[in-house]
């Protein structure tokens, strides 16, 4: 392959979760300029149509499909409708993820718990299970999940079920990639730092500010640089890297 296929993505068929807000928009946005046709996945119907107009009216080829990330079926139905649509999946990018407050051990419900781990690791595990499949039809894929720094190191502000949760995301790519990689699928994982995005929205901008200063790039991250660093691994040319994970954290954790 010549040193531009290696890093295209044009006619491939990408699936994003989380795609509506934040790091799962800005690889929406950054896949469809690059010329992949994307499927984004979310709850938020308004948000994801009215992605889904704007990129369309710059001549991109994208569909939004509502649903669950955390819920089997939807995602059964999701990677179906795609398939059926456009013939293949090549790429599958897992940002579908949440965080509750930050309780102590003895304050956290089993409810809270549950909810936790289905929002960050059920929704990697569901619909990588379900695109599978196709990938292996195809003898070809990429399968990007996205951690956290807290799924990296300790880290006292982020939920209990939150830091398992990205914690096991890493866990469970690096077992798949294991096992996919004789079909040709890799499986890596990318783990951001603090990135303004409006998820970060609940911090007030003193508490923002001081994590940037105790950041050594002393700043926060942005969501289109995530997005770079996932179109990487999800292009021809990232095809002997997989069980890897990527930090994208300003230097906050180096591990």
């Amino acid at each position: 392959m010549t040193t531009s296929e290696l890093a295209s993505i044009e006619g491939q068929v990408a699936i994003v979760t989380g795609g509506t807000a934040g790091i799962g928009q800005a690889c929406v946005e950054r896949f469809a300029a690059e010329g992949a046709k994307v499927a984004i996945v979310g709850r938020n119907r308004e948000a994801g149509e009215r992605i889904m107009g704007e990129l369309k009216e710059s001549g991109a080829e994208v569909m939004f499909l509502a649903g669950e990330a955390a819920d089997a079926s939807d995602m059964n139905a999701v990677v179906e409708a795609v398939d059926e649509a456009w013939g293949r999946i090549d790429i599958l990018v897992n940002c579908a993820g949440g965080f509750l407050d930050a309780p102590d051990i003895e304050e956290i419900t089993d409810e809270m718990w549950a909810k936790g781990l289905d929002w960050n690791i059920n929704t990697k595990f569901l619909i990588t299970r379900a695109v599978v499949p196709i990938m292996k039809r195809n003898g070809y894929g990429r399968i990007v999940n996205i951690s956290s720094v807290a799924g990296r190191t300790a880290s006292r502000g982020a939920s209990l079920d939150y830091a398992t949760g990205k914690a096991a995301v890493v866990g469970l790519s690096r077992r798949l990639a294991v096992e996919l990689a004789p079909s040709g699928i890799t499986v890596n994982v990318v783990a951001p730092g603090l990135v303004r995005t409006p998820r970060v929205g609940r911090h007030s901008e003193e508490h923002l500010a001081q994590r940037a200063a105790n950041t050594p790039v002393r700043r926060l991250g942005t969501a289109e640089e995530l997005a770079h660093a996932i179109l990487y691994l999800s292009t021809p040319g990232a095809g002997f890297t997989t069980g890897a994970v990527l930090d994208v954290n300003g230097g906050a954790w180096i591990g």
